[in-house]
C-alpha cells in the first residue's frame, strides 16, 4: 500500500509544520506516519492533536490495559490496519496475545463497545449499553464515546489516505482470523 499523500518530513514545510513537526518529537520523541500525513494541514494536525485530551481522560478511567483494549477492539471494527497494528503492539508489549486472552468485565464490555462502535459507527444493542452503564456513569460513558469517536476518525483518516505503516510497526501487523 502507498499513502495517498507525501510525508512532511523534518525541516520541510511551514515554520508552524515545522514547530508542529518538532514538538511531536519533543512530545513522544518520533513523529509517525499519520502526524507526517496530517502535518499537511494545520487546522486538522489541531484537531487530532486534541484527541491526546480525550485519550488521557479514557487512559485514568479505565487504565492503560483497558485502554489499549478498548482501542484495539475499535480500530479492528474499522478496518483500520494502521491503528489495529499500533495496538495490538502494545497489548502485545504488555504480554496480550489480543486474540486469546482473558479479559477482566471491564475489558469485556469495552471489548463488545470497541467492536460494535467501529463496525457501525453510530449504534450499540441494548444489551451492549446495559452492559456499559454497569461499569460506568454518565460522564465516564460521555468520556469513552467520545474517544471512540476520535478514535473512529483517526481510522478513517488512515485508511482513506492509505497511511504508510510506520516501519516499527511492521512486526505487528494483524493477521487475518482463520476461516
Amino acid at each position: 500500500m502507498m499513502s495517498k499523500v507525501s510525508a512532511v518530513e523534518e525541516g520541510h514545510g511551514s515554520p508552524e509544520q515545522i514547530a508542529a513537526y518538532n514538538d511531536e518529537i519533543a512530545r513522544v520523541g518520533q513523529v509517525t506516519n499519520m502526524k507526517k500525513a496530517i502535518l499537511h494541514s494545520l487546522p486538522a494536525y489541531r484537531t487530532y492533536k486534541g484527541f491526546y485530551d480525550l485519550q488521557k481522560a479514557a487512559k485514568d478511567l479505565v487504565g492503560v490495559r483497558a485502554f489499549n483494549v478498548f482501542a484495539y477492539a475499535i480500530s479492528t471494527g474499522s478496518d483500520c490496519v494502521l491503528c489495529a497494528t499500533f495496538f495490538r503492539r502494545l497489548l502485545k508489549e504488555e504480554g496480550i496475545e489480543p486474540r486469546d486472552f482473558t479479559p477482566t468485565a471491564i475489558e469485556a464490555a469495552l471489548l463488545k463497545v470497541g467492536q460494535a462502535i467501529g463496525e457501525r459507527r453510530g449504534t450499540l444493542s441494548d444489551s451492549i449499553w446495559q452492559e456499559l452503564r454497569q461499569h460506568f456513569d454518565d460522564a465516564g460513558i460521555v468520556t469513552l464515546i467520545g474517544f471512540a469517536g476520535t478514535m473512529v476518525a483517526t481510522n478513517i483518516f488512515n485508511s482513506v489516505l492509505e497511511v504508510n505503516l510506520d516501519e516499527y510497526l511492521e512486526p505487528f501487523v494483524v493477521e487475518p482470523e482463520p476461516a
